[in-house]
């Protein structure tokens, strides 16, 4: 009887030593569970850069800048054609005020050195192959400090080119970089901006403008998107005055100084992409097929060419 009972003491107390640890298990086996799950929920919580498909292949930037030159037929130089009169009989008190800049009195479309025949006013850029977009250098992604003015201190707009990019493209989609169009008019009388687009990409606008007032882009109805053509800008109420505005959907462009020079300092290397470049008396400098390049990483390169006159 005693042997029976030391055997079945021996075993309850085996089965209550197997409980006792199964139990102590299960707490260390669920914290490790837990412990899996919160790392694969903190792991989906990481915002998981996606790359875009239909950007171009490159590997860094580097830079491309030139010189423009008029190549003259004949050496002959664009004439210089003067609104003084036009200004006089229709506004003359506000067109040909005491500040009045010498730049303000002439057509703008040909500004060029005698001297060296550099041609101002050059807008080059550069495109991707069809159906390729850019990277974007991290520099250019937010330019919500910088403003594009456009005046009228007179009766000329100021500069006479101008460009603006609103937004990049990324995986298929607008990004905007958060710069801003001002159309300012700094007169003593009125002005109406008459801004025509292509009327597919942008249908353009017209709006009067008293005097110290000003027209900011993110104001319009119909924002501003990135067409092949620059968009003219207008003033009806004074007919000689006129500008052109390009809308880029990239950062990659210049425009030339009077020096004739443009750089355009970050530029997509390692692919091959082509320079395109236009003039408002020429129109396409570069063919409208532009000229294929390749920028090496690092590298300066340079291209220059001529703007044709043609009497």
């Amino acid at each position: 009887m005693r042997r029976v009972s030391f055997v079945l003491l021996c075993l309850l107390t085996a089965v209550s030593g197997c409980i006792k640890n199964e139990a102590s298990e299960i707490p260390v086996v669920a914290a490790i569970a837990d412990k899996n799950a919160n790392a694969d929920e903190k792991k989906s919580e990481t915002p998981v850069a996606i790359q875009d498909p239909n950007q171009l292949a490159t590997d860094g930037f580097g830079s491309l800048s030139g010189t423009v030159t008029l190549d003259s037929a004949d050496g002959k130089l664009p004439p210089i054609v003067d609104f003084t009169k036009a200004m006089m009989e229709k506004d003359g008190k506000c067109c040909l005020g005491p500040k009045c800049k010498a730049e303000e009195k002439i057509d703008l479309a040909w500004v060029v050195d005698p001297k060296t025949k550099a041609v101002a006013n050059v807008m080059v850029w550069i495109k991707p192959p069809l159906g390729k977009t850019f990277a974007i250098h991290d520099n250019y992604k937010k330019r919500d400090k910088e403003t594009v003015v456009i005046d009228q201190p007179h009766c000329q707009f100021l500069p006479h080119v101008s460009a603006f990019q609103p937004y990049y493209m990324a995986n298929g989609k607008h990004v905007e970089t958060g710069q801003k169009l001002v159309i300012k008019n700094s007169a003593n009388c009125s002005h109406n901006v008459r801004v025509l687009g292509d009327q597919i990409v942008n249908k353009g606008f017209n709006n009067t403008l008293p005097p110290g007032t000003e027209l900011v882009s993110t104001d319009l109805k119909d924002p501003l998107k990135a067409q092949r053509l620059p968009l003219e800008v207008r003033c009806d109420i004074h007919p000689w005055m006129a500008a052109r505005l390009f809308v880029f959907d990239h950062p990659y462009y210049a425009i030339t100084k009077a020096d004739g020079t443009y750089e355009i300092p970050l530029v997509p290397a390692g692919a091959e992409i082509s320079v395109f470049a236009w003039h408002e008396g020429q129109g396409w400098v570069l063919t409208n097929k532009g000229q294929a390049v390749t920028v090496e990483k690092g590298k300066k390169k340079t291209l220059d060419f001529q703007v044709k006159y043609a009497p």
